[in-house]
This record gives structure tokens, C-alpha cells and sequence, in this order.
């Protein structure tokens, strides 16, 4: 199992972290780049710089247009993104065409140009993108909980930015961040699917001898230690159920109850034999869809348990979640739920391993997190590891009432 679970961790001369897991039985290769550079980083008052310049990446430029449309005549795919610790982007490609797309990404990455018009073009797609996730419930509700949770951490604020702080973004902020951040010393270049030694060789050409003299590195934040806020409830037009998220900090990733919070979290929520799933769905049809998450970062954390409800059923919906947190705290895991879910999450991390989209990301998030081509395999052996008793205590130490938070979102009468 662990072999599987390893891959080629490498540091060149200027800085730049390379991972390689070749997986030859697949049909395409995949070049990914991660820049450690998220919207936690961006100050208070520009919130939104990072996810403003991922755009500015593929759409700055009439050549960086046309250079981000030859991937597709290459019949591959591309994708590019922002999230609260690196930006990250990656081509899909047939393998002998890893050359022509390494050329492609490190063109986008490595050029500094961006253009006053293109800049005003992308601007009006980000308004538009925030209104999107305005409008989208879900989307809503977790925002919400989050800002409950974190008073001054950076999670709080939206990885998209406001429109307010949108509005205000200019070519002087951008080049500015570009200078800071995208420098090899912040990358990860990711290679996976089918590649040969060749393929390798041929990808580092255009990004080994990159360099840029301006980068500085990522600040160690505080841990967010106030007291969270209890309730929030928001009243929207246009809406026919309720939204309910229900949630409390967690510690970050490296925390030693991390694992302990992702297993009760599978005993929680993953799964249809999930005990939320069962309570929620099976026995009362209460809900037709919810999620259960336990996100954790470089110095955030936070549990969540997030579903739609009718509005009347609402608070005999948060009294099911809340009896089944104290369960947990009171009564000791049978030995079939530990094993059933410690089998939830492996699978789920050898799913992701087999997925063209996911293995990038899950290598990425490793590697930000950990340094460590071990990762991994150190996560699978400390959940196989996991008793009845590190879940009592960790349960116990953390799902207390003054540690909860909740937001709603109700139709308007």
C-alpha cells in the first residue's frame, strides 16, 4: 500500500519544489503548477489581490489569450484557480504533448506583462463571479459560518474578494503581487499520468533556470483564539427551504487531533451509512442533501455540518446534529464504525489517487502542508492507528457548546 502512496520530491537550485508520480496506465499526462500564494496572504485592505491576478494570468494580455487557447487545439484542458493558501493551475494533455504544454504554462506563469483593458475586462468577470457565489446558498451560508468562526484570521474573508475591494484593484496592485509571489522559491510543479524520463527533462528546461530576485515568503499567522459568535441568521427573498451550518474551529493541519477530527468526521458525515446521513435523511427525511467537513490549513481549522432543511423543521434539524456530537462524546465507538470509516478515507484517497483531476491537488495540499514526500503515508498509518480512546478525547476536548457556531438562511415571508 505505501509504495503506492509515494512519489519523487525534488528542490532545484532557484527554489522550485518538483513532485513527480508517473502513472502509466494512464491515457493523458497532467503539468500542474501550485504558487504558494492564497488569499490569506493578501493584506485587509487588498482582499482579493491573489484571486484578481489568477484571472489576470490567462486573461492580462492579448498573448496570454492566445497562448492559454492552444491547449485546447492540443486537445487538452486546462484549469486555473485561487484558494486560501496557493493558487493553483493545470493543463490535461496526451502525453506527447507535455512539451508543447509545459511551454504554454510556463509562459503564462513567467511572463510579467499585463494590460490596462484586460485588466478593466477581468474586473467586470470578478463582479460577476462574486454575484454568483452571492446568489448560491450554499455558497452564502458557508461564508457566513466562516465569518462567525474567525474574527481576525484572513479565512474570514471571501478567497473571491468584495465588490468594494474589487473595484479599487489596480495594474500597480497586480504587478506588485506578481513580483512578491510567483517566483520558482514559491512553486510546485506537480507531474503526473503517463510520462517518460524524457518528458521530465524536457518540462524542467522551462522552469529550472527561472528566477525572480523579489519574492518574499508566506508570514506565520496567529492562531485565531476568540471567542467564536454564537448565531447568525439571514432572511433572503427568492428562497424556498432554509440553509443551516453548523460549525466550531478545529486546529490546522500539522495539530496531532487533525486525524482524529477527519475520523469522526467519516463516522459523522461520509457515507450513506454515515450517522448524520441515517438521522437526517433515512429515518426522518429531513434533508435531501448535506455535507460534513473538517477543513484544516496551515493555521485554521474548522468542522462543518451544512444542509437545507424546510424552515419549520429547522430546530429539530440542528437538535439531531447537536444529540449526535454528544453521542460521540459519550459513547464509545463501536469497533465496526472505526473500521468502516477508517476504510472510508483510505478509499477516498485512493479514489483520489486515480483521478487525473484529483491526484495534482492532493499532491499539492501535501506538500504545502508537510514538505514531505511521506505525507501520505504518515496520514494512512495515524488514521489506521486511531483508537475508540483518541476519539472519546478528542471529541471531548472540542465539541462543547461554548465552541459552536451556526448560521441560517431563511426565506423571507
Amino acid at each position: 500500500m505505501n509504495g503506492s502512496l509515494l512519489w519523487k520530491r525534488e528542490v532545484l537550485s532557484n527554489g522550485l519544489t518538483v513532485l513527480v508520480y508517473p502513472r502509466l496506465s494512464g491515457m493523458t499526462a497532467q503539468l500542474s503548477v501550485a504558487i504558494k500564494y492564497g488569499s490569506n496572504d493578501d493584506p485587509e485592505e487588498h482582499s482579493g489581490i491573489a484571486h484578481f491576478l489568477e484571472h489576470m494570468l490567462v486573461g492580462g494580455s492579448q498573448k496570454r489569450i492566445k497562448l492559454n487557447h492552444e491547449i485546447e487545439k492540443l486537445g487538452g484542458c486546462s484549469n486555473i484557480e485561487t484558494t486560501n493558501e496557493y493558487t493553483f493551475s493545470t493543463m490535461d494533455v496526451f502525453p506527447d504533448k507535455i512539451a508543447e504544454a509545459s511551454k504554454v504554462l510556463s509562459g503564462l506563469l513567467f511572463d510579467s506583462v499585463f494590460e490596462k483593458d484586460k485588466l478593466e475586462v477581468e474586473r467586470k468577470v470578478i463582479l460577476n463571479e462574486i454575484a454568483e457565489a452571492s446568489d448560491d446558498p450554499r455558497d452564502k451560508i458557508e461564508e457566513t459560518l466562516i465569518k462567525c468562526l474567525f474574527k481576525h484570521h484572513p479565512v474570514k474573508n471571501s478567497v473571491l474578494g468584495s465588490n468594494k475591494k474589487v473595484k479599487q484593484v489596480t495594474l500597480n496592485d497586480l504587478e506588485k503581487a506578481y513580483d512578491n509571489y510567483y517566483d520558482p522559491k514559491n512553486m510546485i510543479l506537480i507531474l503526473t499520468g503517463k510520462l517518460s524520463e524524457t518528458d521530465f527533462e524536457t518540462v524542467l528546461r522551462d522552469f529550472q533556470d527561472r528566477e525572480n530576485g523579489n519574492s518574499i515568503l508566506r508570514n506565520n499567522r496567529k492562531i485565531e483564539e476568540s471567542k467564536p459568535r454564537k448565531e447568525v441568521l439571514i432572511v433572503r427573498p427568492g428562497i424556498t427551504q432554509a440553509y443551516l451550518c453548523f460549525g466550531l474551529r478545529t486546529p490546522p493541519a500539522k495539530d496531532i487531533d487533525t486525524v482524529s477530527l477527519d475520523l469522526i468526521n467519516a463516522i459523522l458525515g461520509i457515507g450513506e451509512s454515515s450517522r448524520l446521513f441515517v438521522e437526517l435523511r433515512e429515518k426522518r427525511g429531513l434533508t435531501y442533501d448535506f455535507e460534513s467537513m473538517n477543513v484544516h490549513g496551515l493555521d485554521y481549522g474548522y468542522f462543518s455540518i451544512d444542509c437545507a432543511v424546510k424552515t419549520k423543521l429547522l430546530k429539530q434539524t440542528q437538535t439531531i446534529i447537536q444529540e449526535e456530537l454528544e453521542k460521540i462524546k459519550n459513547n464509545p465507538v463501536i469497533e465496526s464504525d472505526l473500521e468502516k470509516s477508517k476504510n472510508l478515507i483510505l478509499g477516498d484517497i485512493f479514489r483520489s489517487i486515480d483521478s487525473s483531476q484529483a491526484l495534482p491537488r492532493i499532491l499539492t495540499e501535501m506538500e504545502i502542508q508537510f514538505e514531505n514526500k511521506n505525507a501520505l503515508i504518515n496520514y494512512t498509518n495515524k488514521i489506521l492507528s486511531l483508537t475508540e480512546q483518541n476519539i472519546f478525547d478528542t471529541a471531548n476536548k472540542y465539541f462543547q457548546e461554548e465552541n459552536y457556531s451556526t448560521a441560517i438562511l431563511t426565506p423571507k415571508k
